[in-house]
């Protein structure tokens, strides 16, 4: 059983690729036919119910026509395949999620990813890089992203034919030309090389899927864009306006304020990297009035799920769903102009919003934040909170607490800027009041909750959760998380694993993308 009905880009998805029905089908092989619903005890009925979406997401055209941006960040370094192998012998399986993988490289840290994108079927078309980024094109605009902004790491990258930004550049305009893409070159990688920019830059202007503003100045964007000062800048688009290519920038810094008043003049507007903390997004509720009072610039709103990182090995404690929910509603309540997911596809850092998996290839133990997105950008884009139409649940838990044991490693994890929190969360999404219910080491916890959002937590302890909604004493339906839980004594594999692994059901089922 499946529900497609959020995703309403069919009528664009075609374009460029052949006639409608061809281009639904790519969805469907490559997507995985969206939200498949597995039957699950106590899931009888309500077939029509979208067990990954508790709303009805808004047309692409509603989406679109709003005055306001959806960017996520997109890091071209881990594309849904990197081989076009099956998956479970890919590079994903075998190297980057190995503690032996690419030659032990990364064997202090237990392996270089503790999370890769969802398992597809080997594409026999010689094209099928890219068909996988158009792929991540309608992936997108199914939770209400309305551009990426892409990471650009090498010059070649950006002007190769075959490069990755170009490649995406194409795939959007394939996929849906209002789809845009705004290059962000970035600064920690170029340093002060200035001719590398003005070429990365350059080699995106005359595309049609590029964003450029109403008067036609091309948006630009930076990472750590304040490394340079000003003057490094505006040498760069000056030589940029000489070759008539006219530039709205809007870097993204490391701490915006402390650069705003020296870029003033230079920007259109200002964004920051932000940070995956409950609190930090709390914190940013000021930044859009902020930035609006520095002579009208645009404020772009970082909204960051988690930040993990094997590789430093580093970690900003998330709280389970609190930042990411935190700071899309500080975007909403501040009316910032703009937002950028951090990110859709830095699976180095854990802080992608795009489905994600692990080496067993299941499809309902990342999808949490993915979803998720669909209804905050929904509410941010329309500018009204959508309706709940049906009860979903959402689960955020991670698979052993923050001191576990990890022989297999030996570096240790550091917890920056924040405290370690061990809690299994439960999101729900409810049309009427209900009595949630978290089921863990043969303990039941019950907590209300009123129509609406409610999030309850419980301590992390071993085992696998059940969640469950509950009205007038009886189960309206209840299901298993995806992934078990270990205690101190660590995973069976020595390796540690802070990733937050997440999923969603509803009465007809679970969200299996």
């Amino acid at each position: 059983m499946a529900s497609f009905n959020h995703l309403q880009v069919a009528p664009r998805s075609a374009v460029g690729s052949g006639s409608l029905k061809a281009g639904f089908r790519r969805i469907l092989l490559l997507v995985g036919s969206a939200c498949t619903l597995a039957a699950q005890a106590q899931t009888a009925g309500a077939s029509n119910q979208d067990a990954c979406l508790p709303i009805t997401m808004p047309t692409a055209d509603v989406l679109f026509n709003s005055p306001k941006k959806v960017f996520a960040h997109y890091f071209y370094m881990f594309p849904l395949s990197i081989d076009n192998k099956p998956s479970a012998q890919d590079y994903y399986n075998v190297q980057h999620l190995s503690k032996s993988g690419e030659s032990g490289k990364w064997a202090r840290q237990g392996g270089f990813l503790r999370q890769r994108p969802l398992g597809g079927p080997v594409i026999s078309a010689p094209n099928w890089r890219l068909l996988n980024v158009e792929n991540e094109v309608r992936m997108a605009i199914a939770r209400g992203i309305t551009g990426f902004t892409i990471d650009v790491l090498g010059v070649k990258e950006a002007t190769d034919n075959d490069g990755h930004v170009q490649m995406l550049l194409q795939a959007a305009q394939a996929v849906d030309p209002r789809f845009k893409i705004v290059v962000m070159p970035d600064i920690a990688q170029f340093k002060s090389d200035a001719d590398s920019v003005t070429k990365i830059i350059a080699s995106v202007a005359a595309s049609p899927a590029a964003y450029k503003l109403a008067d036609g100045r091309l948006v630009v964007t930076a990472f750590n864009a304040g490394a340079n000062p000003p003057e490094w800048w505006s040498s760069i688009f000056k030589q940029l306006s000489a070759q008539g290519i006219r530039i709205a920038f809007v870097p993204t810094f490391l701490g915006w304020r402390g650069s705003a008043t020296a870029f003033a003049d230079l920007s259109y507007g200002f964004g920051d990297w932000g940070t995956a903390t409950p609190r930090g997004a709390r914190a940013m509720k000021a930044d859009p009035d902020a930035a609006h009072a520095i002579n009208g610039k645009i404020y772009m709103m970082p909204v960051d799920p988690q930040q993990y990182r094997p590789k430093d090995p580093s970690i900003w404690e998330a709280e389970n769903s609190e930042a990411f929910r935190s700071a899309w509603t500080s975007a909403i309540a501040a009316n910032s102009d703009w937002v950028q997911i951090v990110t859709w596809s830095d699976f180095s850092e854990s802080s992608e919003i795009e489905p994600y998996t692990d080496a067993t290839l299941a499809r309902d133990i990342g999808t949490g934040y993915y979803d998720l997105n669909g209804y905050y950008s929904a509410w941010f884009l329309t500018g009204h909170e959508p309706a709940i139409t049906h009860d979903v649940l959402y689960y955020f838990y991670r698979r052993e607490p923050s001191n576990a044991a990890s022989p297999a490693q030996s570096l240790p994890i550091r917890f920056t800027n924040s405290t370690a929190k061990d809690d299994i969360e439960l999101v729900a999404f409810l049309t009427a009041p209900g009595t949630l219910k978290i089921t863990i080491g043969q303990k039941d916890y019950l907590q209300n909750a009123t129509a609406g959002i409610t999030s309850f937590r419980v301590p992390l302890q071993p085992g696998v959760p059940t969640f469950s909604l509950m009205r007038n004493g009886s189960t309206v339906f209840s299901f298993k998380g995806g992934v078990q839980i270990y205690g101190t004594s660590g995973t069976p594999s020595g390796v540690l694993d802070l990733t937050y692994w997440s999923g969603s059901a509803a009465q007809s089922g679970r969200c299996s993308l």
